[in-house]
This record gives structure tokens, sequence and C-alpha cells, in this order.
């Protein structure tokens, strides 16, 4: 098996990299539910920097490029609110540059385990193009956030998928694409991280083991916002495009077998690209049908500026 993956770790990923790796996982047992791994989040113990990028960006919308997000501004009662809000530690839902692509978990929502698809299927993510010109919404996404884009990136299919449209005319259905790549979040690459740290805990790991096994049947794809039409579908043309795994760990011999080959084959990139997309060809009437390889501005950003450093 000669794939490898590439972990985006800008501070955004970085950020949120460090929380995953230390907030301790455990297993939950809820009734009625099958045993499932779960972070113990305690807001206290969270960054002030983590705050800023819930509120700021993930609820209040505001660009990363160039922009100083505040610090320091959520009160001790909104801390108790504010994960669960986000997801807690899901980066689809707290980068909005990732916010439509998608990925499969236990649990679509709550503070459950990022990396199942990850350790079950060996597949990275399936990220969200945002190449319909006439979608409201993504012409939102291109100016106001852009995408993530990284050099050592592998597409290993671009999938069309349909969706509904938000147009100047109303809704309408219309196609998209999706890229089945090789790229690994930081939320994910943390969670990892600290499955490794203790690979020690013979007991742990087979808790972990035994909970991915709900993969096989109960994995729920985690769309939050405008999702495509037919999420199976292009979860199945995904998984055949790379999965490196027909299953789940049995064991967790086998689980720190799969994390050693994925740290092995990783590569750590510190400054991926946030491209925007300027301009484009919805402003053209609604007959002409779009342009391709619309010019896109690359924008090596910085965001340490509102990132404290001990983060």
């Amino acid at each position: 098996m000669s794939k490898t993956f590439v972990a985006l770790s800008d501070p955004v990923h970085n950020l949120i990299r460090n929380v995953t790796r230390h907030t301790l996982l455990q297993l939950c047992i809820t009734p009625g539910q099958l045993p499932a791994m779960q972070y113990r989040v305690r807001p206290q113990d969270l960054p002030e920097a983590y705050y800023s990028l819930a509120v700021f960006h993930a609820i209040e919308g505001r660009s990363l490029d160039g922009t100083r997000l505040p610090s320091g501004l959520v009160t001790p009662a909104e801390k108790n609110v504010v994960p669960e809000l986000v997801n807690f530690f899901d980066a689809v839902k707290l980068d909005r540059r990732c916010s439509r692509d998608l990925r499969l978990k236990l649990k679509k929502k709550g503070p459950g385990m990022l990396s199942c698809e990850l350790l079950s299927f060996g597949t990275g993510m399936l990220c969200a193009r945002n190449d319909d010109p006439e979608d409201l919404f993504q012409r939102h996404l291109w100016r106001q956030h852009g995408s993530l884009h990284s050099t050592h990136a592998v597409v290993f299919a671009r999938i069309r998928a349909l969706h509904c449209a938000a147009v100047p005319n109303g809704l309408e259905t219309r196609k998209e694409s999706y890229d089945s790549s090789n790229i690994i979040y930081g939320d994910c690459f943390g969670e990892l991280e600290q499955l490794w740290d203790r690979r020690a805990d013979t007991v742990f790991l087979e808790q972990v083991a035994h909970s991915l096994q709900g993969m096989r049947r109960h994995a729920e794809v985690a769309a939050y916002l405008h999702p495509p039409l037919n999420l199976q579908g292009i979860i199945k043309f995904h998984l055949r495009a790379q999965a490196l795994w027909a299953q789940p760990p049995p064991t967790a011999r086998i689980l720190l077998r799969r994390l050693e080959f994925i740290f092995e084959h990783t590569k750590i990139d510190y400054s991926p690209q946030t491209v925007f997309r300027r301009n484009s060809a919805a402003r053209a009437p609604a007959a002409r049908p779009p342009r391709p390889n619309r010019p896109w501005h690359a924008d090596r950003s910085g965001y340490d500026g509102w990132l404290s450093s001990g983060s």
C-alpha cells in the first residue's frame, strides 16, 4: 500500500489538533444506544482561542483572512453552550473553509470520535469544490471564506452530485463536484495522536476498536450545511475510489497497526493555502453556461495575529 496522506496544520487546524489531542476520550454508555467513545468536555479547560474561533468565525461568520478575531470576550455562562453550538471539535463546523465537506461518523452530532472513517476505511476528506457559479451561497463562500488547498493533496476521484441551489430566481436542482482526497484535518489528526499517546492502555484501545464496529451499519454522513442530494451514493463512490480497508479494526492490535501505517504515510502541511475565487460566472445571464477555468486568487494567510501562542 503506497497511499499517503497530508494533515493540514495551519494555525486554525493546529488549534483544533491540540484540543482533540489533549481532551480526554472515554467510553460513554447511554441507555438505548450503542457504546461509543466521546470527549470529556470541560468548557473551563478549553483555550480562549477555541472560543474566538467558535464564536466569531463559526457562529458569526467573520472571515479569517486578514481579520483579527477578538479574544477573551466570551463569558463563563456562554462557554457552557458554545461547544455544543459548533458541534464541539468538528473542523467542518469550526472552519467555514470546510463547511460543506462530508465525512462518515458514528454520530453526526455530539462530542464523538472524528477519525472513525479514517481508522475504519483509510479514506481522507471528501471536500466540496463549491463549483456551482450561480449558487448564491457557494458564491458567498468563494468570496468571504475561500477554501483550503495543499500542494501535497491528491484527488483520487472527482464526484459529481446534484444539489438544490439558491439562485437569483429561487431554487433549482443543479450540479456540483466533490473531491475524494487524501487530506486529514487537524481535528482528526489530533485524535490519532491521542490514541497513539495512550497506546499502552490496551483496555482503552479495545474499547475504541469495539466502538468502531458500529461504522459497518450505523455510520452517519456528517453533512451540516446545504448538503447535496443522494448522500449515500456519493459516499459509496468516495469509498470505492480510495478505501484501504474493507471494515473497521476488530482488535486493539490491528487498530495500532493502522495508526502506525497512517503516521508513517502522513506528511504535515503547516502552510496550506486559502484560495479565494473572486470572479465567478454567476453574473452572466442565466441562459449562458458558466465559463470553465475561472481565475483564482491564492493567499498565504497568517492567522497568528489572533491565535495565542500557547494554543
